[in-house]
């Protein structure tokens, strides 16, 4: 299982979306300004993050050249994690993105790098992942600007109360294009890391890509942000000294897997063999159908402004002995995290279809291997792609999900991922979780590898579902929807039964 945008990329994600920092002159190098930054969640401390702006001249232009790296420590499910991120800019004055550099490591799986660059109205990307390195081009407008910009421009012209901006910028993140919101309120006296206060400007900050997730910035009379608090996990950054940001975490690490369990009323028993079911779920204060899809085995209705009702039924793979229909175009696809061609991900579908021509009954035999097979259920990785996974054979939910998709692929039966929910049973609450749809006769069948049940019960609420295309979004943001539910949301199980 994971929470938390696979636990920690949710951090990464809403770190970099609000990634001000007060800077300041560093005395050791005076033409590099640098600023250290400390991240609690739910009261703990996970980690730090650093930031340097430096200048340069070239052809009589003034070239900003930042920096910005965070360091994260947590624990799933009792495990360590740990996540690096690294990402680095070359900008305009005016903050046009010239090129940048971005790159994750979470150990056990290899580090994942995308170089970009600007070259008239077009960004190149080249990513590389599990050693491969593929390339595409995004249409680039003069009016994106460099993710490193916003912290610039609210020094050079800080806001003021009742003011709002708005901004679009390159997330390399996400390799994805946001539109960022600024809405200033009023000053007010904020606590600061070492317990004393100051009065700052309280600043809401929205986003495009998660439109239900506010920000909270506080910025000092020079626009430099000193504090900046998200509703999940309630994660708050203060800026530091350099020597408060690196001391060692001391203390039990936070567990983000049991944070954000979601606890069930009227918890039902034995829910992934039953076939039916009905959940009523509350979302205070926001709309539940904006985010909770309906598909063939999950429907649902509105039972307040507040509240909706899922009826689930449960769905198995059924052999029929004939030929996958025609399915919607890109599901058979090799991808950065999905690479079909891979000879270890080539073998282990073979060995796994045991000589069957029948896509049921491949896909039910390929559920089966996978959880026999990937043995070592390693916690301490976020997302490996399906050719680490088939090296290893070690991953939680989202390493099944994409080495079960990609072996799918490799018998040319259209696969694609779904994020969702799982009923943990030990837990009595639903968790954060990702399992394999494949196309079966004419519509999408769920598999979930993890559980290799054949199919799944009435233990999953679906969210959303992804190819893992390439030229789609980021596969972090296949992840998005769990931000709306884990974080104040009520769920009742009001009947089940086979």
């Amino acid at each position: 299982m994971f929470t938390l945008l696979s636990c920690l990329v949710v951090a990464l994600l809403l770190t970099a979306i609000a990634s001000q920092s007060a800077l300041a002159a560093d005395a050791a190098a005076p033409d590099v300004e640098e600023s250290w930054t400390v991240i609690y969640m739910s009261g703990q401390r996970v980690g730090y993050g650093r930031a340097t702006v430096r200048k340069e001249q070239r052809d009589r232009q003034t070239i900003y050249l930042a920096s910005h790296e965070e360091h994260v420590t947590m624990r799933r499910f009792g495990q360590e994690i740990r996540m690096i991120s690294r990402t680095k800019t070359e900008e305009t004055e005016d903050g046009s993105l010239l090129r940048y550099t971005f790159e994750m490591e979470n150990p056990p799986a290899e580090s994942t790098r995308s170089v970009g660059e600007v070259i008239d109205d077009t960004l190149r990307i080249r990513t590389t992942i599990a050693g491969r390195t593929s390339e595409r081009f995004l249409r680039w407008k003069d009016s994106i600007r460099s993710p490193m910009y916003q912290d610039r421009m609210l020094r050079e012209s800080p806001l003021q109360p009742g003011e709002s901006r708005t901004l679009r910028v390159f997330l390399p993140e996400l390799t994805n294009f946001a539109d960022i919101h600024l809405q200033a309120d009023d000053y007010r006296e904020v606590e600061m890391h070492d317990g004393s206060t100051k009065k700052l400007l309280k600043v809401r900050m929205g986003q495009s890509i998660l439109p239900g997730v506010v920000m909270r910035a506080y910025l000092n009379e020079d626009g430099e942000s000193e504090r900046v608090e998200a509703g999940l996990l309630n994660m708050v950054t203060w800026v530091v000294p350099k020597e408060v940001a690196l001391q060692e975490i001391v203390g039990e690490e936070l567990d983000v897997t049991v944070s954000t369990l979601i606890e069930v009323k009227n918890p039902p028993a034995d829910v992934h063999r039953q076939n039916q079911a009905v959940y009523r779920i509350t979302t205070p204060g926001r709309d539940p159908l904006e985010f909770l899809p309906a598909s063939d085995i999950q429907q649902v209705s509105r039972a307040d402004a507040n509240i909706a009702v899922v009826s689930l039924e449960a769905q198995r793979p059924e052999p029929r002995n004939r030929s996958t229909q025609q399915a919607p175009d890109g599901f058979l696809d090799a991808t950065d995290y999905l690479q079909v061609q891979d000879a270890r991900v080539q073998d282990h579908a073979r060995r796994a279809a045991a000589g069957s021509s029948d896509p049921a009954t491949i896909a039910i035999r390929m559920e089966e291997y996978v959880q026999k097979n990937l043995k070592k259920k390693n916690f301490s990785t976020a997302l490996a792609s399906a050719a680490e996974v088939a090296k290893n054979m070690e991953g939680d939910c989202t390493e099944h999900a994409c080495l079960l998709a990609a072996m799918l692929r490799a018998k040319r039966v259209p696969s694609r991922v779904a994020v969702g929910l799982v009923y943990a049973e030990p837990y009595a609450a639903f968790a954060g979780h990702m399992w394999t749809e494949a196309w079966l006769d004419g519509r999408w069948v769920p598999l979930d590898a993890t559980l290799g049940k054949g199919g799944i019960g009435v233990g999953h609420i679906k969210l959303a579902d992804s190819g893992l295309s390439n030229d789609g979004p980021s596969p972090v943001l296949s992840f998005l929807p769990l931000m709306n539910v884990l974080e104040d949301v009520e769920i009742e199980c009001v009947s089940i039964s086979r």
